[in-house]
């Protein structure tokens, strides 16, 4: 489903990506049962992580990991941000339908950069490469934004759908009319198949508790 450019290989040979396809988003949702997993999981995070300072964090895996990429482009890992804000400033995830708090969720608990798509609204075939020119592309707040050079990117044939450091498209986001949605976790050299495969199967057990008739329909780590 998903193919692999040659300068992926060249220049990030120990990359492993994964996705996860499901079906029925847009079916009848639980919202009582997605609050009481985001309350629980934020729970336990803060039960894991009761004395956080961020530079023992960063040396832990996988963060040591984005952070190296991070520092690549003179950026930081903005999930680490994300989890800071929960263990920091006693914030949760925001409340914006279970097929994207499962995603924010899972992005916290495994801290594995992970971006979430409308399946249908791609054009032709996927393929994961890394920016060799500052293509454009519209960004999830609808703002056009350009790729950094030599960071990785997914695009279908009408152009960037999410990249690394910039994030992802406005065109292909999951909204409260996504039905079929693929969750891609970038995983930069370093994290694991067994790491980014556990992530996967997190949101997938999110997605089959709050949303009933939820399908899996492809889970792949490569």
């Amino acid at each position: 489903m998903i193919d692999k450019s040659a300068a992926v290989s060249e220049f990030y040979p120990d990359a492993k990506f994964g996705y996860l396809v499901v079906n029925g988003l847009q079916e009848d949702s639980d919202r009582a049962i997605m609050d009481t997993i985001v309350s629980g999981e934020i729970e336990q995070l803060r039960a894991v992580y009761p004395e956080y300072e961020r530079k023992k964090m960063l040396e832990t895996k996988p963060l040591c990991h984005y952070g190296a990429y991070y520092k690549k482009f003179k950026k930081t890992y903005h999930v680490l941000g994300q989890l800071e804000s929960i263990l920091l400033k006693d914030k949760s995830i925001p409340s914006v339908g279970p097929a994207v708090e499962a995603m924010f969720l899972a992005e916290v608990k495994h801290l594995l950069l992970t971006a979430g798509h409308d399946l249908d609204t791609f054009e032709g075939s996927l393929v994961i490469d890394v920016a060799n020119e500052p293509f454009t592309y519209q960004g999830i707040s609808k703002k056009e934004q350009s790729l950094m050079l030599e960071d990785m990117h997914l695009s279908d044939q009408t152009g960037v759908v999410s990249s690394i450091i910039k994030g992802p498209d406005f065109r292909t986001r999951i909204t409260k009319n996504t039905q079929n949605g693929l969750y891609f976790i970038y995983g930069v050299p370093g994290v694991t198949e067994e790491q980014i495969g556990e992530e996967l199967q997190t949101i997938a057990a999110y997605l089959s508790q709050v949303i009933p008739k939820v399908t899996v329909q492809d889970m792949k780590v490569f």
